[in-house]
């Protein structure tokens, strides 16, 4: 199901990688989980009601210097 709206309407997108899916209902680009109906109406109840945690996207160096530091 879709971890964002708990949707059991997705689809595996990237036959080379199986954790790559997309969810129908909300675009949902990533991995799945597993639940029952009870988890799926938890996760949509709080996808409709904006009760949720946006993952935030991978930190971009600001320059090169930022990669040295990483050395």
């Amino acid at each position: 199901m879709c971890p964002r709206c708990g949707s059991r309407k997705v689809k595996w997108i990237i036959p080379q990688n199986w954790s790559t899916w997309q969810c129908f209902d909300c675009d949902y680009t990533g991995p799945i989980i597993e639940g029952d109906e009870e988890l799926s109406a938890e996760i949509h109840e709080a996808y409709v009601n904006g009760d949720y945690e946006e993952i935030p996207e991978e930190e971009d160096f600001e320059d090169d210097d930022d990669l040295d530091e990483l050395d």
